[in-house]
């Protein structure tokens, strides 16, 4: 039977389910991965694991059981509508939005790092302060009022992409040859033309649609960036749009034998753009210096940093529940073990400090919405990725040989089975059951997929050391600190004069 394109948006609004989910990427894409186009994605052996797994998570939160922690009224058509589309404006309303996306990030064990509650989460926080996107123009505050609201109501998935390919890294993106950064090329009545390369785009080919915005840190904020200075979002099935994916990792698709990289690939793809059509109700910036500077005003950091350390936090316990039942299966209630053990219970606390007191001390944003409190949440930031390294070599530590030589299902449904039944045992589990666990603690620590996830700990937020950087320069509560030590030394002398005129009394 033919397959026909689905449309983006579907007959009624709210939440949709798995299945419709799924039904929506079979558009036509031009997706490009080991030099072929992917006719359907949906079932592609390089992308169908993932894809379930955020169809899963689309599931949940169609469950009756689940509706009041993940979705709300929408404002505007009263529909039930993803929780993570809210426009907090309260504390209480960021501990709602967070306890829905923990539900989410629990059930991949916070190992996917662009589920849909990222991109929404953002695009919420650019519709709340619209008012710095019509610095560029009226139009554009208005486009992204009405973007919010059009991918709340039919519950897309999208992807984004903040970063130009740096092919010369002594030069800026518009002195890069080739002219192989994304840029403006035309423009009509009807809408904006650009051509040129983003990167990364984790996510691309299983999103509905991308977000592309100036990485306003990077920016160079001079009149030769000019055509560079866009953001829009644009579908997937854009014609003259093409996503050219990394290699997936080697998986047979047996969950047991690689229960995450079979499960939890997202994938990560370029996107190529050659005279691509942007309509100018999908544009939020155009060619504007000035609204690029205007958006890095935007509270999108600090919320999206809320979403990823709501998802750090979900990841840490589960490396944290690994690591535990790696201890119990073979008994090794060692002191040495358990000085292990007390590492990762100490990340897992600090994480969900972090996050609290984000919640706790939001402060005032824009049209009436409240922001968390990003100073914790740069703490997250700036830490997580050593946490990560650190618990992943732990891990190592704890399954030592076991997760190196642990065989597959096919191994144990063979003749060397019985075999295998008496070496790979536990002390109070069967082997089959011991070989989960130490598949899954190879697939989180030391496979590809591992790999794959150190790097993009350390990277999906930017640059670690420009982030650093300006963390230190922009602490504001500096000031306050430098100024409370100089009181403290003036203080000083103020006690040694008294000290020296009490001993003087004395001595006379």
């Amino acid at each position: 039977m033919k397959i026909e394109p689905q449309a983006t948006t579907r007959a009624k609004g709210g939440v949709r389910n798995g299945a419709e989910y799924i039904a929506s990427l079979r558009d036509g894409r031009s997706v490009w991965i080991d030099g072929e186009r992917i006719k359907d994605v949906t079932v592609d052996r390089r992308f169908r694991g993932a894809i379930q797994s955020i169809a899963d998570l689309y599931d949940m939160q169609c469950d009756p059981a689940l509706s009041d922690k993940m979705t709300f009224a929408s404002p505007t058509s009263g529909a039930r509508v993803g929780l993570s589309f809210i426009q907090p404006r309260s504390a209480e309303d960021l501990r709602r939005r967070r306890d829905m996306m923990k539900t989410w990030m629990d059930a991949v064990g916070g190992m996917m790092g662009r589920t849909p509650d990222f991109l929404n989460v953002m695009v919420s926080a650019y519709a709340s302060a619209h008012e710095l996107f019509a610095v560029g123009g009226e139009r554009f505050g208005q486009n992204i009022v009405k973007y919010h609201e059009f991918i709340r109501e039919n519950d897309l998935a999208l992807t984004h992409s903040l970063v130009s390919p740096d092919i010369d890294k002594r030069k800026q993106m518009f002195e890069q040859p080739g002219e192989m950064v994304m840029r403006v090329v035309g423009e009509s009545d009807a809408g904006i033309y650009v051509s040129g390369a983003r990167s990364v785009a984790t996510l691309g080919p299983l999103a509905n649609e991308v977000l592309i915005m100036p990485a306003a840190a990077k920016f160079p904020m001079v009149e030769e960036a000019e055509a560079y200075a866009v953001g829009f979002a644009a579908r997937i099935d854009t014609p003259g749009m093409k996503l050219i994916c990394r290699p997936s990792f080697p998986t047979r698709g047996h969950f047991a034998n690689d229960p995450l990289s079979a499960r939890m690939d997202e994938m990560d793809a370029v996107i190529w753009f050659d005279n691509a059509f942007i309509p100018w109700e999908r544009v939020f910036m155009y060619r504007s210096i000035k609204a690029v500077e205007s958006a890095m005003k935007s509270p999108s950091g600090p919320h999206g940093s809320h979403q990823s350390a709501t998802r750090s936090l979900a990841k840490m316990e589960f490396l944290l529940g690994i690591a535990y039942n790696l201890m119990e299966v073979n008994h090794s209630r060692f002191p040495n073990v358990l000085g292990l053990l007390s590492e990762l219970v100490a990340f897992v606390e600090i994480l969900r400090g972090m996050v609290r007191v984000a919640e706790i001390d939001c402060v005032p944003g824009p049209n009436g919405t409240v922001v968390p409190y990003e100073q914790p949440l740069n703490v997250v930031r700036a830490q997580y990725p050593a946490m990560h390294a650190r618990a992943l070599e732990i891990l190592q530590f704890l399954g030592a040989g076991n997760v190196v030589v642990a065989p597959t299902v096919e191994d144990l449904h063979s003749e060397s089975g019985p075999a295998i039944e008496r070496y790979c045992a536990g002390a109070d589990i069967p082997a089959e059951r011991k070989m989960q666990l130490m598949r899954l603690a190879w697939d989180a620590s030391c496979s590809s997929f591992a790999g794959r996830q150190n790097l993009y700990e350390k990277f999906f937020s930017g640059d670690p050391w420009r982030n650093a950087a300006m963390r230190a320069e922009r602490y504001p509560s500096a000031r306050e600190a430098q100024d409370r030590v100089w009181a403290f030394l003036d203080r000083n002398g103020e006690w040694q004069q008294r000290i020296n005129g009490d001993l003087s009394t004395t001595a006379r």
